[in-house]
């Protein structure tokens, strides 16, 4: 006689201590960087314009590489 069982459901909280942490996005979008670097979408887009920020663009999509962000950031900082 065969027993088959199911297999042990695991909760979220579970899965997610289970997996590596991964290493941080590199390309950012908009909201991203506004998120985490506290520049509105109105802020990046003057600064697009004016061509203070690095950025790229995808098709209409515009993309902020973090490396360059960064070091941006950092040459530019005030002392």
């Amino acid at each position: 006689m065969v027993i088959i069982t199911k297999p042990k459901q695991m909760k979220r909280e579970q899965m997610s201590s289970n997996t590596t942490k991964q290493a941080p996005k590199r390309w950012l979008t908009i909201d991203e960087v506004a998120e985490e670097y506290g520049f509105s979408s109105i802020k990046q887009k003057r600064m697009r314009y004016l061509k203070l920020i690095p950025f790229s663009r995808v098709g209409n999509n515009v993309r902020y590489d973090r490396l360059l962000l960064d070091k941006w950031l950092e040459e530019n900082r005030k002392a």
